[in-house]
């Protein structure tokens, strides 16, 4: 088995990160990612090259993953691929689905999606291309898929699209509770607990969006809205949704969801999902270091490489927007 210092030492340590936030402009940020192990980076001069740059950083995160996947026992193999090829569709899924909701061009919600080949779709493509939201979602019949399908009723009715990630996000979470029963019983634990966590934070700030509807709106059952919860319970996501004071009863969550969801008294969302991203790093930091060898540390690997993955996006994004590098390193996993 892989040893974690041999895998963790081809990442990018925090300070090379703030170097690269501290790039000032894009074309210094590609110089200087060139010099790490991502080496030359190309990207089109024409349209967002923070985009090309998510999309060469996908790229270089399944090369990682797949060579894992080469050289580790075939029950953490077979997980493995199921686990990230799945999470990486339901997200081109839920792009889809946005730009479809949105109204974007087919050619722009193509340029956004993660590139993959189809998972358990046939064809990206024809969903990007479907004629409206409500096709695109209907093109999904047939496919594991097809139950999302059951919240198109509350999307029409709150004219929102939540309704449709969260079902997405429920096929998820069950998903990979049924692949985690393909790893040996010992290996199970962190898997859960980053499920876990992920699934609460997302209902959440989706219980924070559904405080929004409107007055007088026929209520409907929240478990139908809520399907999977884990340790924040429907009671407590009721609460959250029904509150006066947001920030009261944010605060009533307790460690570490008070904390997390701060930002959003400011209204940004971006910075708790550096926060959630950061508890994820802490999860499985402490995994591994209570094993230096077996599955923990691979897992440890890939999602250290994803995190790193997110954080170079978010830093390109921001040289593209003009962020300063202060700024953008509040937002990075590792500080």
């Amino acid at each position: 088995m892989i040893r974690s210092h041999a895998l963790i030492a081809d990442l990018l340590t925090a300070e090379q990160m703030h170097e690269l936030a501290d790039s000032g402009s894009v074309e210094a940020f590609t110089t200087r990612i060139s010099e790490t192990l991502y080496g030359t980076v190309t990207i089109d001069s024409d349209g967002d090259p923070s985009i090309a740059f998510e999309k060469e950083f996908y790229v270089k995160f399944i090369e990682r993953m797949t060579k894992i996947v080469e050289v580790t026992p075939k029950k953490i193999s077979t997980f493995l691929q199921a686990y990230y090829f799945l999470r990486f569709e339901v997200l081109n899924l839920k792009r889809i689905l946005r730009g479809k909701f949105s109204g974007l061009p087919a050619s722009q919600i193509e340029g956004y999606l993660i590139p993959m080949k189809p998972y358990q779709v046939s064809d990206y493509k024809l969903l990007v291309e479907a004629e409206s939201f409500k096709n695109a979602v209907e093109l999904l019949r047939g496919t594991p898929y097809e139950s999302v399908e059951e919240s198109l009723e509350f999307c029409e009715r709150y004219d929102a699209l939540w309704p449709m990630e969260q079902a997405l996000n429920k096929f998820y979470a069950k998903a990979v509770q049924e692949t985690i029963q393909t790893l040996p019983r010992k290996d199970r634990a962190l898997v859960r607990n980053i499920l876990k966590f992920e699934v609460n934070v997302e209902n959440l700030l989706n219980a924070i969006k559904h405080r929004r509807m409107r007055a007088g709106e026929e209520a409907i059952p929240l478990e139908e809205l809520f399907p999977v919860t884990f340790n924040v319970k429907l009671d407590q996501i009721k609460s959250l949704i029904e509150a006066e004071d947001l920030k009261e009863a944010i605060q009533e969550l307790g460690q570490p969801y008070d904390e997390i969801l701060s930002p959003i008294y400011q209204g940004d969302v971006a910075l708790i999902r550096a926060q959630a991203r950061r508890h994820i790093y802490a999860i499985v930091r402490k995994a591994r270091s209570l094993n230096d060898f077996g599955f923990n540390v691979i897992m440890a690997y890939l999602v250290f490489s994803e995190l790193e993955k997110d954080d170079l996006v978010g830093i390109a994004w921001g040289l593209t927007q003009g962020v300063t590098a202060e700024d953008m390193t509040k937002y990075l996993s590792a500080t």
